[in-house]
């Protein structure tokens, strides 16, 4: 029993992948962080009044202060060069790093005036877990310069090493879902569900409350809807805290992802909260390798462009290593 547990924990976690999921998803997840903070401006933080500022553990443990303004515009600039250095893959470890170290501290920022958000955090643990992997090696300017420098050399090969910062980030994105999820049941049981306040909410946040205004104001309609808040909140229980099922069902994955990208859309629309760079998390649920491979028999035939573009072998339907069911 404890022997097929290891097995089955090893499989989980170092299963050979090829580079392509794991640098398609750097690309893709930095691609829409690069849009997606490009007009942000984190410098305001830096004039908020001290007597607002309650820091949390991390600021306060290591005593980490709130630059100023003027500051605070340095070191935007340099993280936001660095996504994009991130998302080419151009010295990607080194700019994965900046991104890590710079992110933590703009995105905990806001975390340390009174509100705490829950949109953002997953944001830095996938940074530090991209940090210290190779997602570099496929997918980048990197790879292209390697393959430049030395012809004919071989792609990489699948490797225990493209699997697990997947695995690591699918992860983490399952326990923000399951912790959700238990936290409502912990806290109000049956009653979050069964009760009248997912209709309270959705006539509260009418009103400003938010980081921002529903998408459309149809929530107070959709709350007289009988029965609607009640099957809304069972819909949010199943997927949240079942959310981990994806990790292990290839048959239910589908349904729990898309499930939980409907939450958040959901969320978006009726209430407001900006959830939008937290969806960019779920590009590393795709099986890259598949599709690439499926968009090359379609439109390309054998000749192999994207192992030459993108230093990636290809990949024969014997050889190819998705998730784990």
């Amino acid at each position: 029993m404890v022997r097929a547990l290891l097995d089955a924990w090893r499989r989980f976690w170092f299963t050979p992948a090829t580079a392509t999921n794991l640098g398609a998803s750097r690309l893709m997840f930095f691609l829409g962080l690069t849009l997606f903070y490009l007009p942000h401006d984190f410098s305001g933080w830096g004039d908020v009044a001290p007597a607002l500022l309650q820091p949390i553990w991390l600021f306060d443990r290591f005593d980490i202060p709130v630059l100023s303004a003027a500051a605070l515009n340095i070191i935007q600039v340099i993280w936001k060069i660095a996504l994009l250095c991130a998302c080419i893959g151009l010295f990607t470890r080194a700019s994965m790093l900046v991104v890590a170290v710079l992110g933590t501290y703009l995105l905990g920022l806001g975390h340390n005036f009174g509100q705490t958000y829950h949109f953002d955090a997953i944001l830095v643990l996938v940074f530090w877990i991209l940090a210290v992997s190779r997602a570099g090696d496929a997918w980048s300017v990197d790879a292209l310069r390697h393959a430049a420098k030395n012809p004919g050399a071989p792609a990489p090969a699948p490797s225990p090493e493209y699997q697990w910062p997947v695995q690591g980030v699918l992860v983490a994105l399952s326990f923000v879902f399951f912790a959700a999820g238990t936290a409502k049941l912990r806290a109000s049981g049956l009653s979050w569900v069964l009760s009248d306040h997912l209709a309270i909410l959705l006539d509260r946040v009418q009103y400003g409350i938010s980081d921002a205004d529903p998408l459309l104001p149809i929530g107070s309609f959709v709350a007289r809807i009988p029965y609607a808040p009640q099957l809304m909140g069972i819909g949010t229980i199943v997927f949240e805290a079942g959310y981990p099922i994806a990790l292990f069902s290839r048959r239910l994955r589908p349904f729990m992802v898309l499930g939980g990208i409907g939450l958040i859309v959901g969320i978006r629309v009726l209430m407001g909260p900006t959830f939008e760079n937290f969806l960019l998390v779920n590009v590393f649920w795709v099986p890259w390798d598949r599709v690439t491979g499926w968009l090359r028999a379609r439109f390309v035939g054998r000749t192999d462009v994207h192992g030459l573009l993108m230093s990636t072998p290809a990949v024969r339907s014997t050889d190819r290593v998705s998730h784990p069911s």
